[in-house]
């Protein structure tokens, strides 16, 4: 019986098994380094330890994803390991839905094998922009996770209206939830649903012929409390709504800003320019199209959940490839969509593997069934081979963005700040602030990027010092700098195909740490520390909102500093929030005296 069960129920260890394997493979790429990955450096260990100590983050981001990490920090005893935790638990639970969303699809395609859902899962948690963004983007993952609960919670919300105390306000909770995590994946989340809600209602008004006030006064008390929701995030983090003005205004940015890009402009769309993609929306259009034709229960007022579905997953496919095949998004702005993909890719693509099962078992007799299985399982071994072996290729360009030598010395400077003469109290200019986010988080010291006059001007009492890095025993690690397309399959793979410059990595090439990265917290939670003892934020590097996350600007939010692209900063300091090293160099032979000089970096004292 126990052995039937089993049988029975095979798929349930397969889900289990993915996720674990996800787990298992996020925690090894992770954890590869011990200090924290990406541009951003420390800036989330920062923000989670001052929840530790004051309740509130350092930063003017919406704060969702910063108090779920918080458990595992505590837990653990090590911010850098405790986040790792946290990222690689979220990220791989996202298999889940993504197997609970394509299930939803099984009644209208009658198909009794789990195989595309399995499938889904895995392409939704092992591919080469989960791991881009595992690494640098931990909010939009955060985001994405929450995005996929919301579709599947809202359908089933609106599939069953009288259930609406539960999966209704789950739902609801959820988009708060997305709104509070970050402004790109909330604003998506936002269109969503608000787009689900406004196609129920019209289907069900036309079907039924009369105005259907239900789904109107839901569609009106769900679009207030998204304004209420929106407007708290403003109130409480009022970058937020620059943000916000940012994401309205994509399609108004010059042209001529989307140049930066390696490769071209066809890099974008090329991404969904594969069968398997093509095929699964045909059929997602095909299953909405059948949906449009059906009839509604009129007493019941509901749709089929196959046809929100694919009405929420078309929303998503148009709204992600017009923003990364528009040449007037920004493609700092862009890149952040373009790494959204995985998540049509994962969805749809299964939805095309169902689809040619289906065909194939009504084609071929029941004695064959097991063959039709087999066949379609070796389809999707093959996408989940190619979906993996195209993310390893990430691996070797994720890691600190400093070296052991440069985080080393910060603790050697640390534990000897008064034998260097360096007052505590005092303020560390620095040229770009994915540096300050280490020397913040190390020293416990104010970090600023900008203009020094203004600085002096703002603390004329506070002693002012500056860092500069130096790249002694420092190798360059980059990610995947092109991107292997190959029109069979849904991620690239390494036969055949063409290969396209990665637009959407344009961060991995930005990365620099040692082959060896064996660098520890500084001591325990308590001693590392980086944010203001009062628990607010530092008026410059610390308020990240204040910053762009792919280049620094100045508290008023203008002028981007291009020296983690390459280019240089203001001639002369200028307003920029940060700097280049010529500038900042330029101030220190002005005005520095050096008082100290480690293998990673010196430090001046400049008034």
């Amino acid at each position: 019986m126990f052995t039937n069960k089993i049988k029975e129920k095979w798929w349930i260890i397969a889900l289990l098994g993915i996720f674990i394997f996800s787990f298992i493979l996020d925690m090894y790429v992770l954890t590869r380094y011990n200090l924290s990955y990406g541009m951003d450096g420390p800036f989330y260990d920062l923000q989670v330890l001052n929840i530790l100590k004051t309740g509130l983050p350092a930063s003017n981001d919406p704060p969702l994803v910063y108090y779920i990490l918080t458990p595992f920090v505590a837990l653990s005893g090590n911010s850098f390991f405790g986040i790792k935790i946290g990222m690689a638990l979220v990220g791989s639970l996202m298999a889940f839905p993504a197997f609970l969303l394509t299930e939803m699809f099984s009644e209208k395609l009658d198909i009794v094998s789990k195989i595309p859902a399995l499938l889904s899962a895995f392409l939704i948690t092992v591919n080469i922009f989960y791991f881009q963004m595992i690494g640098d983007f931990m909010q939009n993952l955060v985001g994405v996770f929450f995005l996929l609960l919301l579709i599947y919670f809202a359908v089933k919300w609106l599939e069953n209206p009288e259930e609406w105390k539960k999966y209704g306000t789950l739902a609801i909770a959820i988009l708060l939830c997305n709104i509070f995590t970050h402004i790109y994946t909330g604003i998506l989340a936002v269109i969503l649903f608000i787009s689900l809600l406004l196609f129920n209602w019209i289907l069900i008004s036309y079907k039924t012929g009369k105005v259907e006030m239900k789904g109107l006064k839901i569609l009106g008390i769900v679009s207030i409390l998204v304004m209420g929701g929106l407007a708290v995030l403003f109130a409480v983090y009022p970058y937020m709504f620059s943000k916000f003005t940012t994401v309205l205004s994509f399609l108004n940015n010059s042209s001529t800003s989307s140049s930066n890009l390696t490769g071209g402009s066809f890099v974008n769309p090329v991404i969904f320019l594969t069968v398997p993609f093509i095929l699964g929306v045909l059929v997602t259009i095909h299953i909405f199209y059948n949906g449009l034709k059906e009839k509604i229960n009129v007493e019941r007022k509901a749709i089929s959940r196959k046809t929100l579905l694919s009405w929420a997953y078309l929303v998503l496919t148009v709204i992600l490839i017009s923003l990364t095949v528009a040449p007037s998004v920004d493609s700092q702005y862009k890149s952040r969509f373009i790494e959204l993909a995985f998540v049509p890719i994962a969805l749809m693509v299964p939805l095309g593997l169902k689809f040619i099962e289906n065909w194939l078992s009504k084609r071929y007799p029941s004695k064959r069934r097991l063959k039709v299985v087999g066949l379609i399982s070796l389809i999707a071994v093959i996408f989940a081979i190619s979906s993996f072996y195209t993310a390893t290729e990430e691996f070797s360009g994720m890691g600190p963005s400093i070296t052991s030598d440069q985080y080393n010395n910060l603790v050697s400077l640390k534990e000897n700040l008064t034998a260097n003469n360096i007052d505590t109290n005092g303020i560390i200019l620095v040229d770009d602030y994915h540096t300050g986010y280490w020397v913040e988080y190390v020293l416990g010291m104010q970090v600023e990027t900008g203009n020094l006059s203004e600085i002096q001007k703002e603390y004329p009492n506070r002693t002012i010092y500056a860092v500069t890095l130096t790249q002694n025993s420092q190798s360059q690690l980059k990610g995947s700098s092109e991107y292997s397309w190959n029109p069979l399959l849904p991620y690239s793979f390494p036969f055949g195909g063409w290969n396209f410059g990665n637009s959407f990595n344009s961060i991995g090439s930005q990365k620099q740490f040692s082959q060896n990265m064996s660098g520890s917290p500084p001591g325990d939670l308590g001693n590392a520390t980086g944010q203001n003892r009062s628990g607010t934020p530092p008026n410059g590097l610390g308020i990240r909102g204040q910053n762009n996350e792919n280049s620094p600007f100045n508290v008023t939010g203008t002028g981007p500093d291009n020296v983690a692209d390459g280019g240089t900063g203001p001639s002369n300091g200028g307003s920029s929030g940060g700097m280049s090293n010529q500038n900042l160099n330029q101030i220190i032979s002005n005005y520095g005296t050096l008082i100290f000089s480690g293998n990673g970096f010196k430090i001046y004292k400049l008034s």
